[in-house]
């Protein structure tokens, strides 16, 4: 399974060619989305798109969700303070989709850099 973030999801379905032609390459492999995810972009979707819930949910719903658990809780936590005292702070959000994927031990695709300062998470860049 590869986490997918809300920036490739958000690019996909514009169809930005980084992101299709990722997808394509990993037509076999599981593509998840942490819960907090899916709610940023139902959230989107449901301003910017004048969606109902429904329409925003079968939006992507070739995405397996995966949810915010105790020990994701945990993880984020451990990440969240170790950026902390390393003065490296990013998106709280941003913090429970890593602690999501590194609890898992399963690669972030992303697009964003301010991952690469979380130890121990495996991520996967769709933008060459």
């Amino acid at each position: 399974m590869k986490l997918v973030d809300a920036s490739f999801l958000i690019d996909y379905a514009r169809g930005d060619d980084a992101a299709i032609a990722y997808l394509a390459a990993h037509d076999t492999e599981e593509i998840g989305a942490p819960t907090i995810v899916l709610s940023e972009l139902y959230r989107g979707l449901m301003i910017t798109q004048e969606m109902t819930q429904a329409e925003a949910m079968s939006k992507y719903e070739w995405v397996q969700p995966v949810p915010f658990t105790n020990e994701t809780a945990a993880e984020a936590a451990e990440i969240y303070v170790t950026l902390r005292a390393d003065g490296e702070l990013i998106n709280k959000s941003d913090i429970y989709i890593a602690g999501t994927a590194r609890s898992l031990g399963v690669p972030l695709v992303v697009d964003d850099t301010h991952f690469a300062a979380i130890e121990d998470l495996k991520t996967d860049t769709y933008r060459r």
